[in-house]
Parts: structure tokens; sequence; C-alpha cells
């Protein structure tokens, strides 16, 4: 019997993670979320928030970078409402219409796992785009400073600087874009020039 319940949590916490973030803070009219380039941002409601300091992640989890708090779509709610782990999955299950006593299908376990692996790949390519935006951005505030401190002619012509900052900023335009193409031929771009 423990067995069979240990299998059905791992089964409901696998299909409450298909449901997007998102459609769950908005079901449980958690926060309002505003779109922030690939992301959502709000003020946390879990602690006295002044600015937007909660981000949801394209990924599926969040985190608020005032209090340090993070995690998925169950545990916001399970901190929101002040539920065990379990007892949110079967909340958030419920209120999504998912029936969770019946074992899985094979053809349901291959869907979970082709999705979670979806998801991972998803993680990589948005921590790759991180990267890249961080690293143009911090690249064009270095230039743009030293072009206007003058710096450039000890080591670098002022046209070459000019024409790299310009194309620096394109990147990180194309990496703010919403176009998946765009965003990835601003990613190639930028694993070539580094």
């Amino acid at each position: 019997m423990r067995a069979a319940n240990e299998t059905q949590r791992i089964n409901i916490f696998q299909l409450v993670k298909q449901i997007n973030i998102v459609e769950i803070i908005n079901r449980y009219n958690i926060v309002e979320l505003k779109k922030r380039g690939r992301r959502w941002a709000a003020r946390c409601p879990i602690h006295d928030d002044h600015s937007p300091s909660f981000v949801v992640f394209p990924n599926g989890t969040w985190k608020c970078f005032g209090c340090g708090e993070h995690g998925d779509g169950v545990d916001l709610v399970a901190k929101i409402f002040n539920l065990e782990l379990i007892e949110a999955a079967r909340m958030i299950a419920r209120d999504f219409g998912i029936e969770v006593n019946k074992p899985l299908s094979s053809a349901s376990r291959r869907k979970i796992m082709q999705q979670a692996k979806k998801r991972e790949k998803e993680r990589i390519l948005c921590e790759r785009l991180d990267k890249a935006y961080e690293t143009l951005s911090l690249l064009v505030r270095t230039i743009n400073y030293s072009l206007a401190a003058g710096g450039y002619q000890a080591h670098c012509d002022l046209a070459g600087l000019l024409h790299k900052v310009d194309y620096y900023e394109y990147l990180v335009e194309c990496l703010l874009s919403s176009n998946a193409e765009i965003q990835m031929m601003a990613l190639n771009s930028f694993n070539r020039e580094f």
C-alpha cells in the first residue's frame, strides 16, 4: 500500500508540473504579473515587497530576489496557502481538473518525460541567453565608458570600437526579442564572437 501511495505522490507532482505556473498564479490570484522580456515580474506575495523582486522564469520556476524564496508552482501555492506540498499539489490538480487516483499509462509517462526533457532544454537555453545578455551588456557599458574616458587611444582604433559597440548593442536587442529565431541568431553570433 505504501508503494502505491509513493507512486501516486510522484505522479501528482509530475502531472501538476505540466500546468503553466503563470496559469496557477492567475487562477489563485496570487499576484499581478507584468511581462518583462521572457520573464514575468511582480511584487513578492510572500514578504512586504516595495519593488518587483518576484520573478517567474520561462522554465516554470520562480524566485524572489528580495527574500530569497524560490521554487515551482506547487511550492508557491504551499507557501501562500500554508499547505504541505502534497496538499498544494492535490489542490492544484483538483482545481485544474486533473484526475490523480488512476495510475499513469505508459503513453502518459512518455509524454511527461518528453515534456520534462523539453523544459530542461528550455532552461539551458534561457541560461545561455541570460549569460550572453549579461556579457554583452557589460561589454557595451565598458566600451562606452572607455570611449567617454578617452582610453581608446592606447589600445584600439576609435572606428573599430564604435563598430563593435553598435554590433553588440544590436545583439543585446536581439537577445531581448520575443522571437525565438532572432534570439537564436543572436546567441549563435555571440558564441562565434566569444
